[in-house]
């Protein structure tokens, strides 16, 4: 049964934050048929859990050779915060972030909508997890789930892909996401002035 497995990378600082983008990354798979690959590769590096921000750049390039084969796919939301005032606005209160994290992951469940996506998603958990689980749930009839990433190799894939769209826009890192390039179902990049329309 194909589950839905949500994580972010970046963050939603504004100007405090040297991070211009904040990624919320979807994995569409079959958890127990990635299980055995992510556990190999985080033995591998020497990890309690796959968390692809603790790889140094050439670890992260053996994962995702490791990775690429298995049968997943990817869908995302980037949001720039390269504009001052988004910036300006994001710093003014922990509500706004919250806001901002509620809009975002409701462009994710829209584009995913298309796919046929189950009633349930599966995301780790953050200080936003109980906004977004009433927002999905109010808006788009989903049942977020948060769960403890080391305990689930969807959530850490997710972490994987999240932080790989993640450094293809913060630092123009073509690499890795070349390797997982086919497996991107949706993807979009929102601005300031769309965040305001969301």
């Amino acid at each position: 049964m194909t589950q839905v497995f949500v994580d972010e990378s970046g963050d939603l600082g504004g100007s405090r934050s040297n991070k211009r983008y904040f990624v919320i990354a979807a994995v569409l798979c079959e958890e127990a048929a990635i299980k055995t690959t992510i556990r190999e590769i985080s033995k591998r590096f020497g990890l309690s859990e796959l968390k692809f921000s603790e790889l140094s750049y050439d670890e992260k390039v053996e994962a995702v050779k490791m990775l690429s084969p298995l049968e997943f796919n990817v869908a995302y939301v980037v949001l720039s915060k390269n504009d001052r005032e988004l910036r300006d606005w994001l710093d003014r209160s922990k509500r706004n972030k919250s806001l901002a994290a509620m809009k975002l992951h409701g462009a994710l469940v829209q584009g995913l909508q298309s796919y046929g996506v189950p009633q349930i998603i599966v995301v780790d958990r953050s200080q936003y997890s109980k906004d977004i689980s009433g927002f999905l749930s109010k808006r788009y009839s989903i049942a977020v789930v948060p769960d403890d990433s080391q305990k689930r190799a969807g959530l850490q894939l997710a972490d994987a892909m999240a932080n790989i769209i993640y450094l293809h826009y913060q630092y123009k890192n073509g690499e890795l996401i070349d390797e997982i390039r086919d497996k991107i179902i949706f993807r979009r990049f929102i601005n300031e002035r769309e965040l305001r329309r969301l």
